[in-house]
């Protein structure tokens, strides 16, 4: 019973993020995160500081959309 609770708990927030489309396309943004991940992971990019910058706060705001939803689907 409580699996299909939490079964019933997925299917409606996937519908409701469905709605808000491009604000909650989890893959992409689970996409665009490792790609930034990445990126700020190259030495290179710490010699513009202001592009480290912007990538660490898409990084953060990433991370909070992605690790909401794992955690509402966990």
């Amino acid at each position: 019973i409580e699996t299909n609770l939490t079964q019933l708990k997925i299917k409606d927030f996937t519908a409701r993020t469905e709605i808000f489309g491009g604000i909650f396309d989890y893959d992409e943004k689970k996409d665009r995160l490792k790609e930034v991940e990445l990126e700020l992971g190259e030495s290179d990019v710490w010699d513009k500081p202001e592009v480290a910058q912007a990538l660490g706060k898409e990084r953060a705001e990433l991370e909070l959309v992605v690790n909401t939803i794992d955690h509402m689907h966990s």
